[in-house]
């Protein structure tokens, strides 16, 4: 209810914090499906990276939240960006066990 409150404010979905963490990274990282959702219909950026190099579905393959990953993947999120470490959100997915989200990607 509080982001719908501030998208109908106004709020810019692409606007991210200093470390370049933007309204769909959090969503993502936390599996806030129904957030991910709006903020994707309002035009959210899917292929943004923070300044560890994550993206959306980076966070979201990280934590295993697999209905964010598919809807992600949906709007065509790139699998193959890697972050500052040269890791893909298929490896991180793989490192942390999240089997579902490594056959999804």
């Amino acid at each position: 209810d509080v982001v719908k409150l501030l998208l109908e404010k106004g709020a810019d979905v692409r606007v991210g914090s200093t470390e370049g963490w933007t309204p769909l990274h959090s969503a993502s990282n936390n599996g806030h499906v129904d957030v991910v959702k709006l903020l994707l219909e309002k035009g959210a950026d899917v292929t943004v990276a923070d300044n560890d190099g994550w993206t959306p579905i980076y966070s979201a393959s990280n934590n295993g939240h697999i209905d964010v990953v598919k809807l992600l993947l949906e709007k065509e999120a790139d699998v193959t960006i890697a972050d500052n470490d040269g890791w893909t959100p298929l490896h991180s997915a793989s490192y942390k066990g999240h089997i579902d989200v490594v056959k999804l990607l």
